[in-house]
């Protein structure tokens, strides 16, 4: 194998554009047709590259409105790719409806089109989501987040907010990047992390007065519904009594 060309047995010798120069130990190699293009995918064995300690951990709380809202105040923005595109997505669509034929080449270049579209939606939603893991990763030790049902909640209501915004792939992205890091990504009990106060303890529905505004009818404490939230999942995650320090994790 080299730079230009790869040799697959039973097919021979194939010229490829190679992204990135390849790590480790070469493992398997699978070809994939994906919108008229061919593309080789290698999974490669690369032992882990522990990151330095810093000392601070975080807890997120992921939403439709913002992506995440970490412990420490920090507000990431939902990009919502799919919406983004969803007016070029319906043009196109027309665009397949209006052509009857099912083999013409008209039709044929019209379907592509559509999953052109979808497919780029998904490229900026990875590269979305390996950016957020990566900047949390480099700057926590820890990482928590609620352990959600996300197959069950993208049935409801809110079903292409929740698909659009791919909490499932983030999760399992951040939790590869942290194996490799030397991180640990802690997945917490989700159930009333919204209406717990996080200073004392109290949990009850009337804490939060709206979507965005949590004040304690026991103690009185005020604060972002969100950020309340975060703070409570961060303090599953960590045993009572560790003092624990939290880091910016918005995106660059």
């Amino acid at each position: 194998m080299s730079e230009k060309t790869v040799y697959f047995s039973k097919i021979g010798n194939i010229r490829i554009r190679l992204h990135r120069p390849l790590e480790g130990k070469l493992k398997t190699a699978t070809i994939t047709r994906d919108c008229g293009e061919w593309y080789v995918s290698y999974v490669c064995e690369v032992a882990p590259k522990p990151l330095p300690e810093t000392g601070s951990s975080v807890g997120g709380d992921v939403g439709t409105t913002w992506f995440a809202i970490t412990s420490d105040g920090e507000f990431v923005e939902n990009p919502r790719h799919f919406q983004g595109a969803m007016k070029k997505l319906r043009v196109a669509q027309r665009a397949v409806s209006r052509k009857k034929n099912k083999r013409s080449n008209r039709r044929r270049k019209a379907v592509q089109q559509v999953a052109k579209l979808h497919r780029k939606v998904s490229r900026q939603r990875l590269d979305f989501h390996h950016k957020t893991a990566v900047k949390l990763i480099r700057e926590n030790d820890l990482i928590a987040h609620e352990d959600l049902n996300v197959g069950g909640m993208g049935k409801g209501n809110l079903a292409r907010s929740i698909h659009d915004v791919g909490w499932s792939q983030f999760f399992a992205l951040l939790s590869q990047k942290a194996a490799c890091a030397a991180r640990r990504v802690v997945a917490v009990d989700p159930r009333y992390t919204s209406q717990g106060c996080n200073q004392c303890g109290h949990t009850s529905k009337a804490n939060r007065l709206s979507q965005s505004r949590f004040v304690c009818q026991q103690c009185g404490h005020t604060e972002n519904a969100d950020v309340n939230a975060a703070r409570n999942i961060l303090g599953r995650a960590v045993p009572s009594g560790v003092n624990v320090a939290v880091v910016n994790a918005s995106v660059a």
